[in-house]
């Protein structure tokens, strides 16, 4: 097990190497190793396949761009995608646009899209969405809120009435349950904050 994180850190720096000379073969290697995970992120919060896609896409154009301000001491490669997919999704929803094409679509069609994308299966299948459901219900309500919906802290404290400060040391500590809960590989899928 340990050699598999050893190997996923060191395909994480090669990645990392190419995009920031600007090799080609990078992109390529976001798209095999991380673009359902990101897809799955950007998708909880847009909700529509459509939009998920292009947002996806959008992702890729910044991973590529932003490749030189990736700084390896501030955090993991993936957690570094992931604000940016996260960001990039939440974006897209506070649009002009996106809030237009919204009121106007059929509340039917909303209903009956179901979730799709790598992360709904990831997260079935690593045992993630059974170890977040074993958290204290306060924690588990932020977690989903902040990392699933894309809610922002300070939305949370307006919608919840929760002092901005409580929200903080609540979503720590269930990141902190969640570490010791999970095992190594159910790890990488967890977003560190």
């Amino acid at each position: 097990m340990k050699n598999a994180l050893q190997q996923k850190k060191f395909s994480e720096i090669t990645i990392v190497d190419l995009l920031q000379k600007k090799d080609q073969r990078a992109i390529s290697l976001v798209y095999k190793n991380y673009s359902a995970v990101l897809y799955g992120v950007i998708r909880k919060i847009v909700k529509s396949e459509r939009v998920a896609q292009e947002v996806l896409q959008d992702c890729f154009i910044k991973i590529w761009s932003k490749a030189g301000q990736y700084n390896p001491e501030k955090g993991r490669f993936f957690t570094w995608m992931i604000n940016i997919a996260r960001n990039a999704a939440i974006d897209k929803v506070r649009s002009a646009p996106f809030q237009r094409n919204q009121q106007t679509e059929s509340i039917d069609v909303l209903e009956t899209q179901k979730p799709m994308g790598f992360s709904y299966i990831v997260m079935e299948d690593s045992g993630l969405k059974k170890t977040i459901a074993s958290l204290d219900e306060k924690h588990r309500i932020l977690i989903d809120l902040v990392y699933f919906q894309g809610y922002s802290q300070r939305e949370i404290e307006k919608q919840l009435t929760i002092p901005l400060g409580t929200i903080k040391s609540r979503i720590k500590i269930a990141i902190r349950e969640l570490r010791l809960k999970l095992n190594p590989e159910q790890q990488l899928l967890l977003i560190s904050a």
